[in-house]
């Protein structure tokens, strides 16, 4: 029980720090991509090749695919390792921040730059890959996404904001910050 309040404690001391985004300076070939901001967790927006957008994200599956979203299952996902999942879902064109359709759960930001798009396409065909086998998608109208089991435990220390760190370092930018919370900062951008 210590442990856990300790943990708790430190958790609510980094909660001022936020993640500082820096794209890649002088990107050859770029595309756009977006990184979504719903408050509490981030969604990375890549394009696809028709022109419009696919919407990733990643989280606890009990509170995302099966929208088991008491309390105590909240804590349950951070304090121990649980099962993740991945959700993705095409939508045609960049939403406004708040309610939507495409985004039922709403978004607070929108941050907007440019990669390779040779990064872009390698890490949407893996993200792909685990949609491979339809018959483990499981859809979820809350969020209006498709969502796969991801072989990674999600708690604390994984959780959305650290794996979106790593999707977006794999496309060449830099973050700075402890990636425990949705507070993003893009350098010279405050979002739509």
């Amino acid at each position: 029980m210590a442990r856990s309040l300790l943990l708790l404690l430190c958790i609510g001391l980094l909660a001022g720090c936020s993640n500082r985004l820096l794209p890649p300076a002088n990107v050859e070939d770029p595309v756009q991509v977006h990184l979504m901001d719903h408050g509490r967790h981030p969604s990375l927006l890549l394009p696809n090749k028709e022109g419009g957008w696919i919407r990733y994200v990643y989280g606890e599956w009990r509170w995302y695919a099966d929208d088991d979203t008491g309390f105590w299952r909240g804590i349950q996902a951070m304090l121990w390792p649980t099962q993740a999942a991945i959700g993705r879902l095409s939508i045609d064109h960049l939403p406004r921040p708040g309610r939507s359709e495409a985004i039922p759960e709403g978004f607070l930001r929108l941050y907007s730059f440019e990669v390779a798009t040779q990064r872009a396409a390698t890490l949407r065909k893996r993200l792909d890959s685990h949609f491979e086998e339809p018959e483990r998608q499981t859809f979820q109208p809350r969020y209006n996404l498709y969502f796969v089991p991801y072989p990674e435990s999600y708690w604390v220390f994984n959780q959305s904001n650290q794996v979106m760190k790593r999707w977006l370092e794999e496309l060449g930018a830099e973050v700075h910050g402890p990636g425990l919370f949705s507070e993003w900062q893009l350098e010279g951008q405050d979002g739509l």
